[in-house]
């Protein structure tokens, strides 16, 4: 197994790299059904780093078709988000008038449950059917930053083929075990990162800060190629806990492999990365939260209330930001936020921390407190 790693400026770029493990027929045969999946989690610009440049999707689109395959563009954004509304503002809202290529939402599509074997978190989840039915996932997500599981990459990114509200119960089950849990039964074929803009900082990865990394990592192995990317980011791959358990599991390397084109210290950059993500995932874990419930005083157990008051605030608000638009409130998994007075209040003995309401942000007034 390889990674090619090229510098790039621009979408059509990644020609360069797949030619480098062998070309797009290596992965694609005549007649199979292609699904391309980018991560367009919410209604930013390219620009921004949040979201895969439409340029290259298309560029990897033409080379799929090329070598035969019948293709089709999927995604699901962040709950509560609109798909046709973020798929506009992100640049994909005439992507198949442009270049030919149907785009799918996958909320929109019916659902199937699929059962997952030695599943760590989640035994059971919904798949929108069109991920089910290809022959060929192509894996398409963007270098970046995340507050609660400091990356976003390739493993991340099948988070997106479950629709709806359903991405928000692999949180409240263990977010970092919920990635590989999928990802060992949804198998990326072919993976292509975009780091021509990365985004780097504490509200990755919807409101954190472009950065221009300038190239295009690509691999056959998920595992391999986030890893690579990882580095890229100046962070060690054994740090980040879905990429651990991903190794564990036999899903791929973190070390080991061949890296093609480029020397990752000639191109890679030290991302600012989430202040406290060892919190996060604490909070996060299943194990955490059992104790917690169970250390709630005897009387709130008893009568079935939620944590003990007194828990500390988790999420901050800046009003300066907020618009009041109400997403957080539909974000959230357990209904522990509200807006009143057009100020989103958040009720610390629902609140489990798991910060979808601040992923969900358009404004990025949400944040760990």
């Amino acid at each position: 197994m390889t990674v090619a790693l090229i510098r790039a400026d621009r979408g059509a770029d990644a020609a360069r790299a797949i030619e480098l493990l062998g070309g797009m027929g290596r992965f694609v045969k005549p007649g199979e059904k292609v699904l391309v999946k980018p991560n367009i989690c919410a209604g930013r610009a390219n620009d921004t780093g949040a979201v895969t440049d439409p340029e290259l999707v298309a560029e990897v689109c033409r080379l799929a078709a090329q070598a035969g395959g019948e293709v089709t563009v999927g995604e699901s954004p962040i709950h509560p988000f609109r798909s046709q509304r973020v798929f506009q503002k992100a640049g994909y809202g005439d992507f198949e008038a442009r270049y030919g290529f149907p785009m799918v939402d996958l909320d929109s599509a019916e659902a199937v449950e699929i059962r997952i074997p030695r599943a760590a978190a989640v035994p059971r989840e919904m798949v929108a059917k069109p991920v089910l039915e290809c022959d060929c996932l192509i894996n398409l997500p963007v270098i970046k930053t995340h507050m609660q599981t400091i990356v976003s990459l390739g493993l991340k990114n099948i988070k997106g083929v479950v629709p709806g509200k359903d991405k928000l119960i692999i949180h409240l089950k263990g977010l970092d075990e919920g990635i590989v849990d999928l990802n060992t039964v949804i198998s990326s074929r072919l993976i292509i990162a975009d780091g021509i803009i990365g985004m780097e900082g504490e509200l990755g990865p919807t409101n954190g800060n472009p950065v221009h990394l300038g190239v295009i990592v690509a691999g056959d192995n998920v595992v391999e190629v986030d890893a690579t990317c990882a580095r890229l980011m100046g962070v060690d791959p054994r740090r980040i806990a879905h990429l651990r358990l991903a190794e564990e599991r036999r899903l791929g390397r973190l070390d080991g492999f061949q890296i093609l084109g480029e020397d990752i210290d000639s191109v890679k950059r030290d991302f600012k990365l989430p202040a406290h993500p060892d919190l996060n995932r604490l909070v996060l874990s299943g194990l955490f939260m059992r104790i917690y419930s169970y250390a709630r005083s005897p009387i709130d157990r008893l009568l079935g209330r939620g944590f003990s008051r007194g828990a500390p605030a988790r999420v901050a608000v800046d009003t300066t930001k907020c618009d009041a638009c109400a997403v957080c409130e539909k974000a959230c998994p357990v209904e522990a936020l509200r807006l009143e007075n057009k100020i989103p209040k958040i009720d610390d003995d629902l609140c489990i921390a798991c910060l979808c309401c601040a992923e969900a942000c358009p404004q990025g007034a949400l944040s760990r407190a």
